[in-house]
């Protein structure tokens, strides 16, 4: 092992449960300024992927963004709207339980009428998502549908009230289906090369023309809804990322290359160049205006810059910074800007979108001030009870990109925000992100807070967050360059005698400290550069030195010598889907010294060890078995007399088991379903620690808390942490 050692710093014993937070965003200046884009992106980054505009916008204000959980909620992406034009979200999780990232939002052209709504996602999982109550609850929508590895979906309005819908799976293929239709038709046959873009004609109930790009760069053409196509091959020699047919019969198409943009008004069958006062290279985005047969206006965004606008057909350009700017931490540079779309009522509201790695930006006055609209600020990210809960009514809260830490002294009923001080180093334009906080559950004094910030730093606060002490952690150069940012962390039961500390990080694994954080070191078995996504201490530490972590590669490690040495278990039985992320959560039963349970929640449902680890096996109740995503679970502090776990299941709701100390469920209770029927689905609950005398849980969704005094039975809203 490698072991480092910091400066003394002030002497803070502290216990803390499982805590999360994921990803950490730095904004890579030096390609920045390599590629000559502004530096003043918001920070922390605020990712969105996938991009839902009202065809009324310009009356109901509604978008509709797909956002990377990783920042925010747990780990899984989430689907959110906006009802005012972006300055405030709501999310939606009712159905939603994919375990992969989504790839588009498309947005019916009769939504002010029939309030629908459809979502596709990449990997394992529906494919499709369809919503007819503006995205209130969803159900899969994938009957016919062979492969659903979802990377395309596009609308046409087809007739009066009706619209048709094309679908690309990734395998070469092209599925089709209708406003009447409940399932999907094919209409290409899978191939070599896959459908890399689909464009529909704004003309389409009146020419019925769809143009496909295939990964080759080969144009296909069909002007009869899809029955029948035409190969022209690859007019322009280079491969196409985006196609924009122009309204009046399908005549013009503009093509977005690797090469610059391409243009044709004869129906695609010659193309000329259009890229003057463009940089040379990618084009990533291209977009048409609603009114282009007045306005001759279009849109288009490189692999660095957005965004361009031209009034004369392409002929020229002119860029008007959006403010958007590449940030060097999205999967591809082409998924830097990942979308550029314009409202339906454009000639009304001059309204662009542009979703992008870095947020989402907007203007309203046709292409030229732009602004970014917030997804994620104050949003709450950890909540903590007092050991004293039952005296002091005291509960402590976190938010991420706004005001750090909160305290409040009535149940959640008012707030007041903790001292900045301390943590100045870590706030980012005077905004403050913190990823949880806990209490020391055994300290014999004073209780004592413990949290997490950027930047490798760990806070302490004996006042409730009105003061904090912070505890630097040093970098592991031979493992992973940069600092040590903590996805979670757990504590020793008896810190207060053995000053043990382990930390789960982002790029470096697990590390340890045995001396109260002087001196740290890293563990080589569990894999580095594999991000840890939760770890879990025995309660009888002192005696057994076991603990547990987990990555999101699905793979589960477990000491029995306080940290010495760590071996993978569970890897014949654990079972989760190789293509996707599996967060994994560990819980450990308040009775381990007898009764040996540990649960790990999945992307595959819950898996159960009755020996410490030593052999696993799945959970089959419908509920919280193969196929649920997992996202949190808790034994009761009085696990060995009331026999109750609660686990949150992605999209499904919080359950209540009533577990026997082998593992066996013996039933299930959803006490979260009438919350998720408004659409509030907890991003991190806690269990008083006097659960058997309250009955209080504690459960944030985003901006709000909400707390249940029996059980989960009923629950209500109470203050927000802002």
């Amino acid at each position: 092992m490698t072991t480092y050692q910091l400066q003394p710093v002030t002497s803070i014993k502290f216990l803390s449960k499982k805590m999360h937070w994921i990803t950490a965003i730095i904004t890579t200046l030096i390609l920045l300024s390599a590629i000559g884009m502004d530096v003043h992106a918001h920070t922390p980054h605020d990712p969105v992927f996938g991009l839902g505009i009202s065809p009324n916008f310009a009356n109901d204000k509604t978008l509709f963004v797909a956002t990377d959980g990783e920042l925010t909620d747990w780990s899984y992406p989430d689907i959110m709207r906006s009802t005012n034009g972006g300055l405030t979200w709501n999310k939606l999780p009712n159905g939603m339980d994919n375990r992969g990232k989504f790839s588009s939002i498309r947005v019916s052209p009769n939504f002010s009428s029939d309030n629908t709504v459809f979502v596709t996602t990449f990997g394992i999982g529906p494919g499709v998502y369809k919503s007819t109550d503006r995205g209130n609850s969803w159900q899969p929508f994938n009957i016919g549908l062979l492969n659903r590895h979802v990377t395309e979906l596009k609308i046409a309005r087809s007739g009066a009230s009706d619209y048709v819908l094309f679908l690309a799976p990734g395998g070469g293929e092209l599925y089709r289906s209708s406003s009447t239709q409940a399932d999907w038709t094919i209409v290409l046959e899978p191939s070599s090369s896959m459908v890399s873009v689909i464009a529909v004609s704004p003309d389409f109930t009146q020419d019925n023309t769809v143009i496909v790009a295939k990964s080759t760069g080969n144009l296909l053409i069909s002007t009869d809804e899809g029955n029948n196509w035409s190969d022209i091959g690859n007019p322009v020699g280079t491969k196409i990322h985006g196609i924009a047919i122009a309204p009046g019969g399908a005549k013009e198409i503009f093509l977005a290359t690797s090469n610059g943009i391409f243009y044709s008004d004869d129906w695609s069958k010659t193309y000329t160049f259009k890229s003057s006062n463009l940089p040379i290279g990618i084009i990533n985005n291209i977009a048409v205006s609603p009114n282009y047969l007045f306005d001759k206006t279009v849109f288009c965004t490189t692999a660095t810059k957005a965004v361009y606008k031209s009034t004369d057909r392409g002929s020229s350009w002119v860029l008007h910074k959006s403010g958007a700017v590449i940030t060097g931490q999205a999967q591809t540079k082409l998924a830097e800007f990942s979308e550029l779309q314009i409202s339906n009522t454009f000639s009304t509201d001059g309204a662009v979108f542009l979703s992008a790695y870095d947020g989402l930006f907007i203007s309203t006055d046709g292409g030229i001030i732009w602004t970014q609209k917030q997804t994620r600020q104050n949003l709450v990210t950890g909540l903590a009870f007092s050991p004293n809960f039952k005296d002091d009514r005291r509960i402590l809260a976190t938010t991420y990109f706004g005001g750090g830490y909160y305290t409040s002294e009535n149940s959640g009923t008012t707030w007041t925000r903790g001292s900045p001080i301390g943590w100045e180093g870590v706030a980012n334009n005077g905004q403050l992100s913190s990823f949880n906080v806990d209490f020391v559950q055994n300290h014999t004094s004073t209780p004592l807070a413990v949290a997490a910030a950027h930047h490798s730093k760990l806070g302490f606060s004996n006042d409730y967050g009105k003061s904090w002490n912070i505890l630097s952690i040093p970098q592991f150069p031979d493992i992973a360059v940069g600092n040590v940012f903590v996805n979670v962390f757990a504590l020793s039961p008896n810190f207060d005698i053995d000053q043990e500390i382990y930390i789960g990080s982002n790029t470096q694994g697990v590390i340890q400290t045995t001396d109260g954080g002087i001196s740290w070191r890293a563990t080589g078995e569990v894999t580095a550069n594999n991000s840890i996504s939760t770890i879990a201490v025995s309660p009888n530490y002192a005696r057994d030195k076991t603990a547990f972590t987990a990555n999101i590669s699905g793979e589960v490690w477990r000491t029995q010598n306080g940290g010495d040495n760590w071996s993978r278990i569970g890897s014949d039985s654990i079972i989760t889907p190789a293509t996707l992320r599996p967060y994994m959560w560990i819980a450990i039963s308040p009775q381990f010294a007898t009764d040996r349970l540990v649960l790990v929640g999945t992307n595959n449902g819950v898996f159960r060890s009755t020996n410490g680890g030593d052999k696993w096996e799945p959970i089959t109740n419908p509920r919280i078995g193969p196929s649920t995503v997992i996202q949190q679970i808790e034994f009761s502090p009085n696990f060995g007399n009331d026999n109750t776990v609660f686990i949150n299941v992605r999209g499904k709701g919080l359950y209540r088991l009533n577990m026997s100390n082998l593992g066996w469920v013996k039933s299930t209770s959803n006490v979260g379903l009438s919350l998720l029927n408004k659409n509030i689905q907890f991003t991190e609950f806690r269990i008083s620690p006097n659960f058997a005398q309250d009955a209080t849980l504690i459960g944030a969704s985003r901006t709000n808390v909400y707390i249940s005094t029996n059980g989960g039975l009923t629950w209500k809203e109470t203050g927000h942490p802002q």
